[in-house]
């Protein structure tokens, strides 16, 4: 009597909402570029998110902002949970990526900081979801405290050496590490407490990150105008007296 063996295949399909990842598309940080499908529902989420807040957020409001369907929102995003969480990634790389391109055409290591202040400012300024911190302030810390360390570990790799530059780094007072601690600090605060003058702000990081300008020689050389009005010298009045001599 023969005997008889069965084998058991058991096939697992595939993650319906997973991105394939492209083959070398990248973004400005070296992060695996979006689709665009995907970053089109992302960038109207984070829009979203900015009027109605996490709490009243709805799929169905999701796909109409994002112009895509139920369907392929819940193939890239089977939850709310899992599309806030990928918002929140969306919104970390969107920052490193874009600092990353704005520094790569900087070389002089204080433009590259003087580049990374303009660009943390008006990403502060422009961001779609900073008004959420009156409606939804857990949420807003909550993140902060959850995506800070890696804000820190980005600048710490993309400003490099220009941070040498800092006096307080450059005289020894701090470390690269504790000089970003502060930096993310106060852009975190700048964020969640808006600044009434943001000219002043941004001078104040100035002086507080770029080395001192050299100053100019405290005595200006002479003017056309205070040469002018010199007091002659006594050779000046006898030449003036031979002249008048002549003519007479």
């Amino acid at each position: 009597m023969s005997s008889v063996c069965r084998v058991t295949i058991t096939l697992t399909p595939a993650s319906p909402w997973r991105r394939e990842p492209a083959a070398t598309a990248t973004d400005g940080g070296g992060n695996e570029a979006y689709g665009a499908t995907e970053e089109r529902i992302l960038s109207a989420t984070l829009r979203l998110v900015g009027r109605r807040g996490v709490k009243r957020l709805g799929m169905q409001e999701v796909s109409e902002a994002a112009g895509v369907s139920r369907g392929t929102l819940y193939r890239y995003f089977p939850s709310k949970e899992r599309l806030i969480d990928a918002v929140a990634v969306f919104d970390e790389r969107t920052f490193s990526g874009g600092l990353a391109t704005r520094l790569a055409a900087q070389q002089d290591p204080t433009e590259r900081i003087r580049t990374f202040v303009a660009f943390a400012f008006d990403y502060i300024r422009t961001h779609p979801a900073r008004a959420l911190f009156e409606t939804e302030p857990g949420f807003v810390l909550g993140y902060l405290l959850m995506h800070l360390p890696k804000l820190q570990t980005a600048l710490l790799d993309q400003l490099g050496d220009a941070l040498d530059t800092v006096p307080a780094v450059a005289s020894g007072s701090l470390s690269r590490e504790q000089l970003v601690d502060v930096v993310v600090r106060l852009f975190a605060s700048s964020f969640i407490i808006p600044e009434p003058d943001d000219r002043a702000l941004v001078q104040s990081v100035h002086a507080m990150l770029l080395p001192p300008t050299p100053t100019a020689s405290l005595t200006p050389p002479a003017s056309s105008a205070s040469r002018h009005f010199e007091t002659p010298s006594a050779s000046d009045h006898m030449n003036s007296r031979e002249g008048t001599d002549g003519r007479d």
